[in-house]
């Protein structure tokens, strides 16, 4: 056997290892859950591997360098997003609502280039046969449709609140204010938008998940 076809299966086994690191690092998430920049980091990092593996002159340092930086960029990245709303949403994107209320956004539709024919075929895939079932559906940064139909809306799928911010376009969506808000914190005795981790809408209340009550259930568990 030529030298070099050892040099070839070395190269070739040992970045396989060193990529199941770093996308185990990265963090667990299914394929179909890969946001645009997951896709392209995944993406280089075959591509360098593949030149590591092809390019026998190529030092084996280079290329495990590349792969260690793409690594914590996307690290840093996923912890960045992670942490600040505003960063998150410029990087992964905001969930576009296609079908508000049983009508459809032709305007959210064109901004997002998205075609009746997507929008049915979706539906399909999520045994959805009429738009005319629809509630809500809603186009998510993945690039996957979240679809409700009519009989499963008692709580509208849109997030009032989200890590301590609030989400004023739903909030329009329900046709409810800021002032409103402010009311039903303060008779659920929570004092500040910014202590609720998350809030939804059932169709007559506000139903909140506070940071004090997940550290409590934290707690709990150890």
């Amino acid at each position: 056997m030529d030298s070099n076809c050892y040099v070839v299966i070395y190269r070739t086994t040992l970045f396989y290892f060193v990529l199941l690191i770093v996308f185990k690092l990265m963090g667990k998430r299914e394929v179909g859950q890969l946001t645009l920049l997951d896709l392209v980091v995944s993406v280089l990092m075959a591509e360098i591997a593949a030149m590591g593996i092809d390019s026998l002159d190529r030092p084996v340092h280079e290329v495990l360098l590349a792969v260690g930086l793409l690594g914590t960029l996307q690290f840093t990245s996923a912890f960045t997003t992670l942490r600040f709303k505003k960063i998150r949403e410029i990087v992964d994107g905001k969930p576009s609502i296609l079908i508000h209320q049983g009508k459809i956004n032709l305007d959210e539709m064109r901004r997002q280039r998205y075609t009746f024919d997507d929008l049915m075929v979706q539906l399909r895939a999520n045994n959805i046969s009429s738009i005319f079932e629809v509630e809500y559906a809603i186009l998510e940064s993945n690039g996957q449709l979240s679809s409700f139909k009519r009989k499963d809306t008692s709580f509208c799928p849109l997030p009032i609140i989200t890590s301590g911010g609030l989400e004023k376009e739903n909030l329009t969506k329900i046709q409810k204010t800021p002032e409103w808000i402010d009311e039903e914190l303060e008779r659920q005795g929570i004092f500040s938008v910014k202590d609720v981790y998350y809030a939804a809408y059932d169709g007559q209340q506000l139903r909140c998940l506070t940071r004090q009550s997940l550290n409590m259930k934290e707690k709990k568990r150890h």
